[in-house]
């Protein structure tokens, strides 16, 4: 039921913000067309479908195939129940891959930049396609922030989500058998963190590409200014302010993880104990 509010809350988040995705898509559409990358933008976009609709495949296929085979056209409430959460994944699966669709885009955008850099080494024209970049991902970050957020909600509340159906089953190993198609849905939410933080880390490595590239003789005190502009304006993908980088996401799983083994392991200890006595 939380993971249903919470996938219904972002389709939700996502119809509200209509006009400004609209915008922003129309926005980032025209940028590809001009800068002639519309093409590596679909491609990348592709493969990030094909490896969410992956995920989702095996996940609904290993939720299926863990419901009885007998009496199952029968025990009808069993089967709404088994198709409601394959919707349920279906939706959350939809809003990954409408998150990535724009978030993919602000990487290959960096890539672009760099590249038009090496080859066209201006720093008057690397100045403005820079104060352009940097604004597209300011405006692509306040779209787009509100169904991370629900997303992230959603990562957080996986663990705590875990925790009680081991409570309630009891058996470990059914309930690792039993979770297990939601930890294929969990991937692709946090696949869309890592490439939202991808566009950071791009944009930190830009001033030492800059650095590197000869602008003409006598144009290194310019040079130096527009890597030093470069970094002061911090640009990247941002979330209520907060730049997005993959060591925080990093930070992240690693914390829950580590609540959520330290957890089973005491649990195991206990009922080993138990067990022994």
């Amino acid at each position: 039921m939380s993971a249903a509010a919470v996938s219904l809350t972002s389709l939700l988040g996502i119809r509200a913000a209509g006009q400004q995705l609209d915008d922003l898509l129309s926005m980032l559409q025209g940028y590809a067309y001009n800068h002639d990358f519309s093409e590596l933008w679909h491609r990348s976009a592709l493969k990030d479908v094909g490896f969410t609709l992956a995920m989702f495949c095996a996940a609904a296929a290993m939720h299926m195939g863990e419901m009885p085979r007998e009496d199952l056209l029968i025990d009808i409430h069993r089967l709404l129940r088994g198709c409601a959460i394959v919707v349920v994944m279906a939706m959350l699966m939809m809003c990954s891959m409408f998150l990535l669709y724009i978030l993919r885009i602000l990487v290959v955008t960096v890539d672009v930049f760099c590249y038009q850099s090496v080859q066209n080494p201006c720093i008057a024209s690397a100045t403005k396609r820079w104060n352009i970049l940097q604004a597209l991902l300011r405006k692509a970050s306040t779209t787009v922030e509100l169904g991370l957020l629900v997303l992230l909600a959603l990562s957080a509340f996986t663990v705590p989500a875990f925790v009680m159906d081991s409570i309630e089953i009891g058996s470990y190993s059914k309930m690792l058998r039993l979770q297990l198609p939601h930890v294929f849905i969990v991937c692709g939410v946090l696949r869309v963190f890592v490439v939202a933080s991808a566009v950071t880390d791009k944009c930190m490595r830009v001033p030492a590409l800059l650095n590197s590239l000869c602008f003409g003789t006598g144009t290194e005190l310019e040079r130096q200014s527009l890597v030093e502009y470069i970094i002061y304006s911090d640009a990247g993908f941002y979330i209520c302010d907060v730049r997005l980088t993959l060591g925080m996401v990093a930070k992240f799983v690693y914390v829950w993880f580590v609540i959520l083994f330290s957890f089973v392991g005491r649990e195991l200890a206990a009922s080993a104990k138990g067990g022994n006595v």
